[in-house]
């Protein structure tokens, strides 16, 4: 089984509003650009790969672009699209893994067509190719990134649920309900500081077929207390539902690749007279 992400979020998942929220997610804080360096670590807290994220605005198109670097050698490139006015409307996500010139994996949803798609290798390194037609409503449905934005913008009071249909890689692509509970607040440690946030577990509400969603473990996201909302934790599947359980943080918690040379270090600033 190989190592596995989101960023971002990240089990790979489509998701829309719930029955009791039926209208798109409405923007509530100004959305804008920014510039990350996130890191992945295993379930044992070894940073695992090294990231590095942008998100930029352009009138109301949102590009948010994802990419990891594995200690392994693989290399994992994840692109979100958005339309932000009113409403938070994802309009594509992809997912690539690769290692050198090989493609290894390829996720990919059309959120204007409702085509999904999966391409994986078997134990012979032969590639299967997995399609699907899903219903996926503008303004109501997300994948990877954008699963932690819609959240940031959702309203869920303290102890409040919501249910969220997602899709979720088998490999093949399903949808599968799943439930969102904001905890209580907490302290999440960043660079030795306690900074205070909200936990939101997403839990699979497991129905026919069973087999195909069992052993699938909760999914938790961290968002600042405060507003405007901002991630800062999240823990998941990578990207299928057997991928291992992976932590992506906001900050850096240490490098996965050795510095490739040394590093000249900015003289700090001469105190002001």
């Amino acid at each position: 089984m190989r190592e596995g992400i989101l960023w971002w979020a990240v089990l790979l998942i489509a998701a829309n509003a719930s029955a009791d929220e039926r209208a798109p997610v409405a923007v509530l804080h100004a959305i804008g650009t920014l510039h990350g360096f996130p890191s992945m670590s295993d379930g044992a807290g070894k940073v695992i790969a090294d990231g590095e994220l942008t998100q930029e605005l352009s009138g109301d198109h949102l590009v948010v672009h994802a990419r990891w670097l594995f200690a392994d050698g693989r290399q994992a490139d994840e692109r979100d699209d958005f339309r932000v006015d009113r409403d938070v409307a994802q309009e594509h996500f992809s997912w690539i893994e690769t290692r050198g010139s090989e493609e290894l994996r390829r996720f990919e949803v059309d959120f204007g067509t409702g085509k999904a798609m999966a391409m994986t290798r078997d134990d012979h390194q032969h590639e299967k190719h997995e399609e699907a037609q899903l219903d996926l409503r503008g303004g109501r449905a997300f994948a990877g990134y954008g699963v932690a934005l819609a959240l940031s913008e959702l309203s869920v009071p303290a102890g409040g649920d919501a249910e969220i249909t997602a899709v979720g890689f088998t490999p093949q692509p399903r949808t599968v309900t799943l439930q969102v509970h904001r905890g209580n607040e907490e302290a999440v440690t960043v660079a030795q500081r306690a900074i205070p946030c909200d936990r939101y577990t997403l839990h699979p509400m497991i129905a026919f077929p069973v087999n195909l969603f069992a052993g699938v473990k909760d999914a938790h996201v961290w968002l600042t207390h405060a507003p405007p909302r901002a991630l800062l934790r999240s823990e998941q599947n990578l990207v299928t539902k057997d991928d291992p359980v992976v932590i992506v943080d906001a900050m850096p918690r240490g490098a996965a690749h050795p510095p490739a040379g040394r590093i000249r270090q900015a003289s700090p600033p001469s105190p002001s007279r």
